[in-house]
């Protein structure tokens, strides 16, 4: 009923109408040819009357030629339509030789041999199979179906000597008919079968594939078209937008419109006037719309095409096209739980998962997408995401063990996370980063649940990029929660951001700078970055996490200067979080020789359960690289070592007159000491092994050149403390020989017992004297308070080969203690006297004569006496 209501209101503007080509005019008139010069009407063999369609060109390879006719006003839908042609193919069919023609396209001859999805009717040869069977198809998108097969095969039925004449016939309803005749008009086959639905019908086309041998060998001519055809008077109108990506969208329209209007200025989004940079045509109704800036994401877009018109000049105005993109931005779909360590299970399966939670309202098509880790790419099979939605991810054959839990994607190959840690990102089909986690078995902070069969869970997915300190262990009694919310899931915010962790310059034109969180932002904003009072050239990501970058500085950078980086406080974590610290400097690192850079505190007794730490101090003016060292210790007479201990496994620079600890728990450190300098303490894997009485540790550069050691013991403690455990040892002045037991004392009770990363408490300044010996006081209150604890005695002498003695007696000329026999002390040398006897027991209070003999390198000796009271309060 509907649809004759509509015909007899179209009635007065319909024809019913018949398009005839014989090609008898000797032209192929207003067909359009891809390639061009492909096709002629000629008189070689024609198949009725003067002049036939042939197709003419050598071609010296293997190729497909198509021919067109635009068709733009028939309208199958209104009422019965028929196509029919003669045709002859002079070569047996096959799959490199066939022939097909499309009665209905919305592709245009070019659009399809650029590879174009069309949609239509296509009868033919082998579009599919090689059974060189006549079928007609229809094809959604470049995807054939079969509608008839008409069981005639071309060879064997037909073959290439005579022509047959094709007939098609489809009802408006629907109802398809194929009838083939022979060269004398005999019917030889006739099939019939429904298929309703149409596309924009626009184009009849006859497309030919040939080897490089067998072109010129198709024939079509007297071509019919009978229909109702309806006059275009209406201007055209978009049919579809899809949305490509962050930048692009496909334009359909309804039918072909006027080319000259597909051009940029005349498209423009209305939220910031901006033009696209490129219209590019896919086919005659398909358009991509190319755009320099990304589109307001998940929120609703407008396009404004200014003016739109087809061929016959109808047209419309102001066309409004509105569209929602939604991609995944960094953040929205996280990893939110980690099983690495599955076996023994508590009651879960005994495989390794991840789970993914989508933390926004939107659905994200997981196609393309891949998790990534130790350079290796897992791809995501086809699968979809809902909004606020827990994903569980693992192996391909494990899916069936995880279905009772929750919502299971498998893969086909899925990363070994190790139990230790491992790094794992989640990256979409365009290799963004939208998520990543450097676990490790640390973020268990339960000695009971990190051995296996416990999952490591996200405390608050509202900050996913907080790491250490939004991980736990589950509370499940099941070892984990797959695919619902975690069972540690919290208010947990992140409130800090510690900031530059380390700046290092690998050559004077590249900088690397490492940050403590991700940063998003950063080479967006090269203004923020200042290097030695000046803006960088240039930034790169480096890591994909965000939290490593290259820097190019403005100007090259030169040895022997010392650089500040600075970075602007608008440069913030993902949470919003401003920098503790933003300021560091750096320098061209130099290969270090003796003595640049020394043992400077030493705690190799810790307290039950504490980690030992070392100290160094570089002496030098140079900037060194503290992974250009290692520090073994020496076992027995043998001096066997232990295994070489890298001072840091990334470079970091150690500059002029700053102090560098290591040990193997910082954060212990920091809490026993309340003296440590957190920001000179840094973590290693290891420390060489260091006994509690007494050792022997020596640093090596690469080169394995000996720059410092120092020999150890408890007795080099103050003798009137209890005990030594938790206690370091500290040298009074850090340029003093480290060999020299004497220059080391305990470290004082004010201090906390230990001063990692900052000056010593035992520290005793070098006095400014032009005197060939010094002392650093005339008396000391040796109680280990950390105040005039140590008398130091310093020497500037001429010459280098200096042989010094210095003798302790009191004031009675009593022989107390000899702190040094036959010494060779350079022109430059310290030595420290605690107020003990030869047998370590504390001197009386009272006056003591400190003597001093040398003998230098021409003969000649010398003696010089000084004094110093000692006080015991």
């Amino acid at each position: 009923m509907k649809k004759a209501i509509l015909l007899a209101l179209l009635m007065p503007y319909m024809a019913f109408g018949q398009i005839i080509e014989n090609f008898e005019s000797g032209t192929t008139g207003t067909w359009v040819q891809y390639p061009e010069g492909h096709w002629n009407a000629d008189n070689t063999a024609s198949l009725s009357g003067n002049y036939s369609l042939h197709h003419t060109f050598d071609n010296p390879d293997a190729g497909t030629s198509r021919i067109g006719l635009y068709v733009p006003d028939l309208k199958p839908s209104l009422g019965s339509t028929r196509w029919s042609f003669k045709i002859r193919h002079g070569y047996d069919p096959s799959s490199s030789n066939n022939w097909s023609v499309l009665l209905m396209s919305d592709s245009d001859p070019a659009s399809l041999a650029d590879g174009g999805n069309c949609n239509g009717f296509v009868i033919g040869v082998n579009q599919t199979g090689y059974d060189d069977t006549l079928r007609l198809w229809k094809v959604t998108h470049g995807t054939f179906a079969v509608v008839i097969n008409s069981g005639i095969n071309w060879q064997t039925d037909i073959g290439i000597t005579d022509h047959v004449k094709i007939s098609i016939d489809r009802s408006a309803e629907g109802e398809w008919n194929l009838s083939v005749y022979d060269i004398n008009d005999e019917i030889i086959g006739n099939k019939s079968n429904t298929a309703s639905e149409l596309f924009n019908q626009e184009w009849f086309v006859v497309s030919y594939k040939y080897s490089s041998t067998r072109d010129r060998l198709l024939w079509i001519d007297d071509v019919s078209i009978d229909g109702i055809f309806l006059e275009d008077e209406e201007a055209p109108e978009v049919t579809g937008c899809e949305v490509i990506d962050s930048h692009t969208l496909r334009i359909v329209f309804s039918e072909e419109p006027d080319e000259n209007l597909m051009i940029p200025p005349n498209f423009r989004l209305t939220s910031s006037a901006i033009h696209p940079a490129e219209i590019v045509r896919e086919n005659y109704i398909s358009y991509r719309i190319l755009f320099n800036d990304i589109f307001i994401n998940k929120e609703l877009n407008e396009l404004i095409i200014s003016v739109l018109c087809d061929k016959s000049g109808n047209c419309e105005e102001n066309i409004s096209v509105e569209f929602t993109p939604v991609w995944a931005e960094k953040g929205d779909v996280i990893v939110s739980e980690i099983m690495a360590d599955p076996v023994p299970s508590v009651s879960l399966p005994e495989k390794e998962y991840l789970e993914l939670f989508n933390r926004t309202g939107f659905p994200f098509d997981l196609a393309g997408w891949n998790l990534t880790s130790a350079n290796q790419v897992y791809p995501f099979p086809e699968s979809t995401i809902e909004p606020f939605e827990y994903l569980i991810i693992c192996k391909e054959n494990d899916t069936a063990l995880f279905k009772d839990h929750g919502k299971t994607t498998g893969l086909r190959t899925f990363p070994s996370l190790t139990d230790g840690g491992k790094a794992v990102f989640l990256c979409d089909a365009n290799a963004n980063v939208l998520h990543g986690v450097e676990y490790s078995s640390d973020w268990y902070g339960d000695e009971l649940k990190d051995d296996g069969g416990w999952s490591l869970e996200m405390i608050d997915t509202g900050f996913p990029f907080y790491e250490e300190g939004n991980w736990s262990a589950s509370k499940s009694r099941k070892g984990g929660t797959p695919g619902m919310q975690n069972s540690v899931a919290r208010n947990n915010p992140d409130m800090d951001f510690y900031g530059i962790q380390n700046v290092f310059p690998e050559d004077s034109l590249l900088v690397k700078i490492q940050f403590s969180e991700p940063i998003c932002k950063l080479p967006d904003n090269i203004g923020d970055i200042i290097i030695g009072g000046k803006s960088v050239a240039a930034v790169y990501p480096v890591d994909p996490l965000l939290r490593e970058f290259d820097i190019i500085p403005a100007e090259e950078l030169k040895r022997g200067e010392i650089y500040r980086l600075y970075v602007s406080e608008d440069i913030r974590d993902m949470a919003g979080n401003g920098m503790q610290i933003d300021t560091i400097d750096f320098g061209i690192p130099e290969s270090p020789e003796a003595c640049d850079i020394v043992f400077n505190e030493l705690m190799f007794n810790p307290f039950p359960g504490d980690p030992d730490y070392i100290e160094f101090f570089n002496c030098s003016e140079n900037v060194i690289d503290a992974s250009r060292l290692v520090v073994v210790s020496v076992k027995g007479a043998a001096g066997d070592t232990s295994s070489a201990i890298r001072l840091s496994e990334e470079k970091r620079c150690i500059l002029p007159g700053t102090y560098y600890a290591i040990t193997t728990d910082k954060g212990m450190v920091i809490s026993r000491y309340c003296s440590a300098d957190p920001d000179a303490i840094f973590e290693t894997g290891a420390l060489p092994s260091m006994s509690d009485d007494e050792g022997h540790l020596v640093l090596f550069n690469r080169e394995l050149d000996n720059i410092d050691e120092v020999l150890y013991d408890e007795e080099m403690h103050h003798p009137l403390l209890s005990g030594y455990e938790g206690i370091s040892l500290e040298k009074v002045r850090p340029g003093s020989v480290s060999i020299e037991k004497s220059n080391w004392h305990s470290a004082s009770e004010a201090s906390g017992w230990g001063t990692p990363g900052t000056v010593n408490s035992v520290f005793t300044e070098q006095p400014v004297t032009t005197g060939k010996v010094t002392l650093s006081s005339t008396r000391i209150t040796p109680d280990n308070d950390g105040y005039e604890d140590i008398l130091v005695i310093d020497f500037n002498f001429e010459g280098t080969g200096n042989i010094v003695t210095v003798t302790v007696f009191d004031e009675t000329g009593t022989y107390v203690n000899r702190l040094a026999e036959n010494v060779l002390a350079g022109y430059q040398a310290s030595m420290a006297w605690d107020g003990t006897a030869d047998d370590r027991k504390p001197v009386s209070s009272g006056i003591y004569i400190i003597l001093v003999s040398v003998f230098d390198d021409i003969g000649k000796s010398y003696q010089w006496k000084k004094v110093c009271t000692v006080i015991r309060k």
